[in-house]
């Protein structure tokens, strides 16, 4: 059956009491989708994408789910930086980058920081005055779910605006004040009247929503897409290794947890001739967050101090981990294999995130393997 329209991440119900906004949301993913759908026909043809948008094709009995998960802490600095320790503070500390000359008209601003946190989950760390963490604060959230709160629709899409939303700004306010500050102020979070995700209550004062530019909703949706394409060497050996596939499709970085696992799951089910598509509600989701090797002062558990802010079990986009302060400790104060906790990647190390796939009409496609973008795996690293 044929999916009727595109859920809101987790089901979330902020857009309810916004005319047309569900619609319009919908109306984005499809637009992703389809883009998603287009860049591959590019490399094959028309009408041989293994990628497929449930609102126009229909998914098949055949169906079954693919859970794709990985640590939340950035693979990247971990090979890049040592000892661990420096990473966990380099992940702390926020980036300058250029912004696209598109982002620049945009907003008048030719630079923003971001946090370095590139595995589709970003959080923010709260010390005391005595240096002690205090909580931390985790989401998952893609801006595109913000930027349509904000105006209707999200800033990368460039499709018809059928649905027509208009978005509500006073409700972005309330869950600003709601998550992250009772003080954040309208004109904090607009530049040149648009939604600025990079305003301070989303960077030096908190985190309420992904901002690192990899970790976007399209991103997801366009290496799925790209995923189903399979790929061969030069002498026409097809390549499976998850590694291989991104440096040679070209679709994200290889040092990161979350694409080679993304791409090479979607390949692995591409290369049995399945048509493949991303489940509804399509989003970025904490799964779950292990907490064994936590060792509290009292012997409390530590999952206590875990608490689910926005999602619910299984689909969570928004949690911390805070000790009350009624507690006679702090979160410093808890161990993790051994070491007290003095940055918030101590903890992501052990948050899962994850995405749903789903495939169906396995070995129909009938595609031949492509070259590689560049044409040689020359200078691929192999991790």
């Amino acid at each position: 059956m044929k999916l009727n329209f595109f859920s809101p991440p987790a089901n979330l119900t902020d857009f309810d009491s916004i005319p047309n906004q569900r619609e319009a949301w919908s109306e984005a993913i499809s637009y992703f989708f389809n883009e998603g759908i287009k860049n591959v026909e590019e490399k094959l043809e028309q009408g041989k994408s293994q990628f497929y948008n449930p609102l126009f094709t229909e998914t098949t009995q055949d169906e079954k789910s693919r859970v794709i998960s990985w640590l939340g802490f950035p693979r990247a600095l971990l090979e890049k930086v040592h000892p661990k320790e420096a990473a966990y503070k380099v992940a702390e500390e926020l980036k300058e980058i250029s912004l696209r000359e598109d982002d620049q008209l945009i907003w008048g601003v030719n630079s923003v920081k971001v946090r370095q946190q590139d595995e589709y989950l970003e959080w923010h760390t709260f010390f005391d005055q005595n240096g002690n963490v205090k909580k931390v604060t985790f989401t998952c959230e893609g801006p595109e779910y913000w930027e349509a709160l904000a105006g209707g629709y999200p800033l990368l899409y460039k499709g018809s605006k059928t649905a027509g939303a208009k978005g509500d700004k006073n409700k972005l306010l309330a869950l600003y004040r709601q998550y992250i500050s009772p003080n954040v102020q309208m004109e904090d979070l607009f530049l040149e009247g648009v939604y600025f995700p990079y305003n301070k209550w989303n960077t030096t004062h908190g985190c309420l929503h992904l901002i690192q530019p990899n970790n976007t909703l399209n991103a997801e949706i366009d290496i799925a897409a790209n995923a189903t394409v399979l790929r061969k060497k030069q002498d026409g050996t097809l390549i499976t290794d998850a590694n291989e596939l991104i440096c040679c499709a070209q679709y994200g970085a290889p040092l990161r947890a979350s694409d080679p696992t993304i791409g090479g799951q979607v390949n692995a089910l591409a290369r049995k001739g399945a048509s493949i598509t991303l489940k509804d509600p399509v989003g970025l989701y904490i799964d779950s967050i292990d907490t064994d090797g936590f060792v509290t002062p009292d012997g409390s558990n530590a999952m206590d101090y875990w608490k689910i802010l926005r999602g619910q079990d299984g689909m969570i986009v928004r949690a911390v981990f805070e000790v009350p302060d009624s507690a006679p400790f702090t979160v410093s104060d808890i161990k993790i294999g051994g070491t007290n906790i003095k940055f918030g990647g101590q903890i992501a190390e052990h948050i899962i995130i994850k995405l749903t796939g789903i495939a169906c009409r396995f070995g129909q496609a009938q595609n031949q393997a492509v070259d590689c973008e560049s044409g040689t795996l020359d200078g691929c690293r192999r991790l």
